[in-house]
Formats: C-alpha cells, structure tokens, sequence
C-alpha cells in the first residue's frame, strides 16, 4: 500500500475494532423489492442478506442485495414508464402488477456479480483493492467465529452450502451483516467500516492525510449554466426518473441537485427509492424536489467541501455526519467534484 502503516492490518483487525453487529434485519428470496425497500427505508441502510426458503429456521444465505441493485432492476423494468405516465395522469395505481411486485430473488438473478467472500487473513491492502479498484460497496467475510474469537486455520474456507442461520446481523450505520451457523459467523464489511478503520490508525499515517482534497477528486470543469460535458448532474426540473436513470447509466450512488445557475442544491441518491412504494410510483415522473417533498423526505444540505481542504478534514466530515460524500464546489457554489468513499479508499492503495 502506499501507506506502509497499514500492510500489518488485515480484514480481522478491522472486524476486531468494528465489534459486534447488533441488529437483525433480513429478507427472503420470495419477499418482494417493495418490502425489501420497506425494510431499508425503516432502518436506514442499504443493503440486507437475503435467505432462501420460506421457513423460520434453518434458511440458507443467499447473498446480499443492496439498494443500488434494486435501483439498476426497477429502471431497467420495461413497464415502468407505463406505470408512472398511468399515475401522473390518474392520480391513482393502475391495479396492474409492478416492478415493485417483483421478488427480490429476482433482483439477484439479474444482476452479473454476487457479492465476494473474502478470508479473514486477506490483508486490508486486498480489501481495499477489492472496494476502490473493483467497485464493490460490500464484501462478506467467511471462516469466522466471532463469539469465542477463534479463526479458521485455512484461509480457503467457506461455510458450506445450506448451513448458514440467521443470527445478530446489521450494524445500520454501516450496513453490514452477520450470519451465524454452527461453527463459524459470516458477517458483513462495507467501504464505510475500512475507512473508518483507516480514520482510527489517524495517529500512524503521517503525512498522507495532510494531502490536498484536490489530489485526491477527480476535478471536473466548474457547471456553467446550460453546459454541457461536464460531471454528471441533474437540475431542479428533471424528474425522478431521469435522474435514476442517470445513477445508473453514470455507475453514480448520488448526483449533484444544481438550480439555473449551476449552483449546489442538495443530492440526489439512490438511497432516496427506499420509501417508494407501488401507489407512488407515479411520483418518480415528478421533479426530484417534488418526488422527495411526495415521500416525505427531507431535502438535506449536502457535505459541502472546498479546494484548500485535506483529505483528512473530508474524512472526519464523513464520518462525524455519517456521509457518504462530500461535494467539492468552487466560490460560486457549484460543483466541481464529488469525493466518495471509494476515493478515499484508493487514495491509499
């Protein structure tokens, strides 16, 4: 790594200082994405493990689905237009069956990657890796027993198939989850977990995180008003729709909300499908302020940074506000840049 403090670490240290997960929130293959959006927006995370069987116990793990994939199935939905054009105009549901009826083994199906497992012995180098270079947001850990602290000798294994119970599962604030069966726990760790787990070793980094936020952004050319080939954004007129769209075809978890001048509104995420439900889909035909005030969302102000900050004044602001972005604007207020997790992940590899 290009920070050598950390090649000692690996996925169990940051296991260790994460600790327990505490809550239990799961679905099954059979529930629908509307219920598994339910699940989400009530707890406030954005991903959950899914179980095969519809049974109580002994339910086989699956894999986990997050809200990005349920963003990419329902705007890939072919009779979704159709829907929301029916609501906009009715003002009420169709009675037809949606995309949101859909279940969510589904989801699983259609997507081209499941999540990785990964061995409690691969170094955080790897981790890292996998998080900033290969795009993923989450990853589960295999060959674990984290309630007596013992560890499994081989660094190839895995539960078997069919084995895996529900046990404690997902820390909210990072959506991670835990899955224990007879021997070993298969639990959860996300982008978020690994940073803050870099932010807790502060004291060993040195000098990297005195770096410029603008080595580490990928800067794009200020939004003048009207212009275009410049990062990618919506305006206060788009609707709902488009701007998932957007998300998705832009491989984006959130995209700058700007007004007539280009000037910084608020984000919108694709955290923001999670109160959808199937009488309100017509809402996603709406302007984006009109779609969040329709769900009876807040329009948050958005972590706001500026040129002359260091990478270590964005990270304390990402975890201190539990964000998951901080937008770099110029003096006018308009964004230039968006500093994700991911990029604060990869500055160190």
């Amino acid at each position: 790594m290009k920070t050598r403090a950390l090649e000692k670490y690996t996925v169990r240290d940051v296991l260790e200082y994460r600790g327990h997960p505490q809550l239990q929130h799961t679905v099954r293959e059979s529930d629908t994405v509307e219920d598994a959006l339910e699940l989400m927006y009530a707890h406030d995370i954005v991903s959950l493990p899914v179980f095969g069987g519809s049974g109580q116990t002994d339910q086989a793990f699956v894999d986990i689905v997050s809200v990005y994939d349920l963003r990419d199935y329902i705007t890939n939905s072919q009779g979704l237009k159709e829907e929301v054009d029916f609501q906009i105009l009715s003002g009420r549901a169709s009675g037809k069956p949606t995309v949101l009826d859909d279940t969510v083994a589904q989801v699983v199906k259609s997507r081209k990657h499941a999540s990785r497992e990964v061995s409690m012995r691969m170094p955080l180098e790897q981790l890292v890796q996998l998080f900033a270079t290969y795009g993923q947001h989450r990853v589960l850990v295999t060959a674990t027993d984290m309630d007596n602290g013992t560890h499994a000798n081989d660094d190839n294994a895995r539960v078997p198939n069919g084995t895996r119970k529900r046990g404690v599962s997902v820390d909210s604030g990072c959506s991670s989850a835990s899955m224990q069966s007879n021997a070993h726990t298969v639990c959860g760790l996300t982008q978020y977990d690994v940073v803050r787990f870099i932010q807790h070793h502060n004291h060993e980094l040195g000098s990297s995180l005195d770096t410029p936020i603008l080595n580490v952004a990928r800067v794009h050319a200020p939004l003048e008003p009207s212009a275009r080939g410049h990062m990618p954004h919506i305006t206060v007129r788009d609707t709902a729709l488009r701007a998932l769209v957007l998300l998705r075809d832009s491989h984006n978890s959130a995209l700058p909300v700007v007004d007539a001048d280009g000037r910084l509104v608020t984000e919108f995420a694709a955290t923001m499908l999670r109160g959808l439900t199937a009488s309100s889909i017509g809402l996603l035909g709406k302007p984006v302020l009109a779609y969040m005030f329709g769900l009876r969302m807040p329009v948050l102000s958005p972590y706001i940074v500026h040129e002359n900050f260091t990478l270590s004044q964005v990270m304390s602001g990402l975890l201190r506000m539990n964000c998951r972005r901080a937008w770099l604007v110029d003096r006018e207020e308009r964004p230039v840049a968006v500093i994700s997790l991911t990029d604060v992940l990869n500055h160190f590899l």
